[in-house]
């Protein structure tokens, strides 16, 4: 899977996010939207959702891996900071790093 294909597949995840929220409320579809955090659109109950989603369409495509490891949350640098640190996290892990 390519980083634009990722990248695809998070935009396809938040829109589903966005059809249960309200129009004042929708997270922004773009690789700089911050996600979680002080400036992020997601609580950690949106967060989780978000990536049940993603992992989920990941499974879709016979692809299964944890997004939300260990090692994710004990990470210096979140990479649910933002779309483009959550994109290049789901990279790292299909590529096995």
């Amino acid at each position: 899977m390519t980083h634009d294909e990722i990248r695809s597949l998070v935009f396809a995840a938040l829109e589903l996010t966005n059809q249960s929220r309200e129009d004042d409320a929708q997270v922004p579809i773009a690789s700089d939207t911050p996600l979680f955090g002080k400036q992020g659109h997601l609580d950690s109950m949106g967060l989780v959702a978000l990536l049940i989603d993603i992992e989920d369409m990941l499974q879709d495509q016979e692809i299964h891996v944890s997004l939300s490891d260990e090692r994710a949350m004990s990470a210096a640098n979140s990479p649910f900071k933002n779309v483009s640190t959550l994109v290049a996290h789901i990279d790292s892990l299909l590529k096995g790093e």
